[in-house]
C-alpha cells in the first residue's frame, strides 16, 4: 500500500493541506467539496474532453491495503475541480489554496521598453 497526501478539512473546520503529491479518490474529493459522486465523476470527464489535464498525467490506479483498487486523481485535477464546483467549500478551498499562493508568492517587476523607428 502506498502513502498518499490527501487534502481535507479538520474538526475544527480548517482546510488541511499536506506538503508532497498529493492524490486523491473520488470519495475523498466529495467529502472536500461538499457535492456528490456523480457530480465529480461529470466535472473530471468535461474536463478531459475541453482537454484540460489528460487522464495518462492525472489518473492512476493503487492497491490499498485490502487488496481493493483504487483510481485517484492528481492534484491537477483537485485544483482545477475547485474552480469548476460551486459549493461552499469548493469556494473555501479556493480562499484557501489562493491565499497561500499570494503567501508565499515573491513580486516581481516587468519593464516595458518601446522603441520607435526612424519614420516616427
Amino acid at each position: 500500500m502506498e502513502k498518499r497526501n490527501i487534502i481535507e478539512w479538520n474538526d475544527d473546520n480548517t482546510l488541511s493541506i499536506p506538503a508532497g503529491d498529493i492524490w486523491m479518490s473520488e470519495s475523498e474529493m466529495v467529502d472536500l467539496f461538499g457535492v456528490f459522486i456523480p457530480k465529480v465523476r461529470n466535472v473530471i470527464q468535461k474536463l478531459y474532453k475541453e482537454e484540460m489535464a489528460r487522464p495518462y498525467d492525472t489518473e492512476r490506479t493503487i492497491k490499498t491495503g485490502r487488496g481493493v483498487y483504487l483510481t485517484v486523481y492528481s492534484f491537477e485535477i483537485v485544483l482545477l475541480l475547485a474552480f469548476r464546483l460551486n459549493s461552499y467549500q469548493s469556494r473555501a478551498v479556493r480562499l484557501e489554496l489562493m491565499e497561500r499562493i499570494g503567501r508565499n508568492h515573491k513580486p516581481f517587476e516587468v519593464i516595458l521598453t518601446v522603441t520607435r523607428g526612424k519614420d516616427n
